[in-house]
């Protein structure tokens, strides 16, 4: 299925909209495989919790550099995932504030964006990268966005490909969505929804508002 409905919401009652970036809005997610092979750690590793761990000075230069390298060069290849323009798009008509909090770097998500693109501030605003809050799962980031925008947490949905998107979602206490075009992971099911196409997520909600304007 499109779409798996793990706990519906009210879509009516949401006043924002959160996006990770890569892998969620863009076909720009670093080769992780290769990237822990470089760095010599086991393969679920948290590569930003390694980094803060490293202590001696050289190797946390010399391994900034190697992650900065991959991130770079995943940016530069970055191409729309199917649907999420058009989502943005559906957002956009609702009104929505729409914003990105991504574990990247500043450089790398602003290439990005460029390929797609998108305009901060004008399409999407904020972006906040891992130099601007506690990176997910931390819920600052979550924290700082509904400051902006002055909504409750309850009223915003993030939507993210990967575990780090619904713990922050948890965390901060927003409706997730979980986009998985492949095989669902279990801890898809912590989401709300667990989406494998965009423009099926659109019909979706665009029945829910339907319904809701109906009742």
């Amino acid at each position: 299925m499109s779409i798996t409905i793990n706990s519906d919401f009210d879509f009516s009652q949401i006043k924002g909209v959160i996006f990770d970036l890569d892998g969620t809005l863009a076909n720009s997610n670093p080769n992780f495989e290769g990237l822990r092979t470089e760095l010599g750690i086991k393969p679920a590793t948290d590569i930003l919790a390694y980094i803060e761990s490293i202590i001696d000075p050289t190797l946390a230069k010399q391994t900034h550099a190697v992650v900065s390298r991959y991130e770079l060069e995943s940016s530069h290849n970055a191409k729309w995932i199917a649907g999420a323009e058009q989502l943005i798009s559906f957002f956009k008509q609702l009104q929505l504030p729409q914003a990105i909090l991504t574990r990247n770097m500043p450089e790398a998500a602003s290439i990005t964006l460029a390929n797609l693109g998108i305009t901060i501030g004008v399409d999407i605003d904020p972006l906040l990268t891992r130099f601007d809050a506690k990176a997910k799962p931390h819920p600052e980031g979550v924290e700082l966005i509904c400051k902006q925008w002055q909504v409750e947490a309850n009223s915003i949905l993030f939507i993210g490909d990967y575990l780090f998107d619904l713990q922050t979602a948890n965390n901060a206490g927003t409706k997730s969505v979980l986009y998985s075009p492949n095989i669902t992971p279990e801890y898809g099911a912590t989401a709300n929804i667990v989406c494998g196409c965009y423009l099926a997520l659109i019909d979706y909600f665009q029945a829910q508002l339907k319904q809701t304007s109906t009742a």
